[in-house]
């Protein structure tokens, strides 16, 4: 499962809207603000997408404690 609250931080440090990682992802920033909230699921694509964008692993997008 995704630790939205982490990709939430990852996005803030970047200094990334919502709009510019969904954009540079592929998906709707709607989506972004979504997962981060736990609400919503990205498919794994997406969400390698987002990782390379960050600077991270997708498995550093998993953890719970990360």
């Amino acid at each position: 499962m995704i630790n939205g609250a982490k990709l939430k931080e990852l996005r803030e440090l970047a200094g990334l809207t919502a709009a510019q990682l969904g954009e540079s992802a592929g998906v709707s920033p709607s989506a972004i603000l979504h997962t981060e909230r736990g609400f919503d699921k990205l498919g794994l694509k997406s969400l390698a997408l987002i990782a390379e964008r960050l600077g991270v692993t997708v498995n550093d997008l998993l953890k719970k404690n990360a």
